[in-house]
């Protein structure tokens, strides 16, 4: 089995300058689990102001669901709007080991790096990292990874 693996079929959906009190999350999740959402890579970061952006990746198939549901959603709870990506594709590296994280994610970024494949988004765990690239350059960051990590 590839440690490496690629999915082109994700759109990432990002809740611009939500207010960032509790409960906003959890009603933005609820919403979208009650439409059958399915949601990875979450990922909140606080700005100033008060205010956060919400970030998540669904499949390219619920696209025309969501893009409603998630207007409505973000007048609802005060934000400032919601933008989606649809040109992006999700490069995956399995870790081998939890303890060189640091050093696997310097080899990938190294690696991406060397063929000028841009990371938008870097999101990692103990299992893995996942890299946020252009469609137009998911194709040779995921040969250059398997050259890299020798696959």
């Amino acid at each position: 089995m590839s440690r490496i693996t690629f999915n082109d079929e994700c759109v990432h959906v990002v809740f611009l300058g939500l207010p960032n009190v509790p409960g906003i999350a959890a009603e933005i999740f609820s919403t979208l689990s009650s439409h059958s959402v399915s949601i990875s890579m979450a990922t909140q970061n606080t700005m100033r102001g008060g205010r956060s952006d919400l970030s998540f990746l669904i499949g390219r198939d619920r696209l025309d669901d969501v893009i409603t549901i998630c207007r409505e959603l973000s007048e609802r709870v005060g934000g400032q709007g919601v933008s989606f990506m649809t040109e992006i594709a999700a490069l995956v590296v399995k870790l081998d080991s939890p303890g060189d994280s640091a050093g696997t994610l310097a080899k990938i970024f190294a690696a991406l790096a060397s063929v000028k494949v841009n990371i938008e988004i870097i999101n990692s765990t103990q299992e893995s990292a996942i890299c946020i690239v252009s469609k137009t350059k998911a194709q040779e960051g995921l040969a250059t990874l398997k050259r890299a990590f020798g696959e």
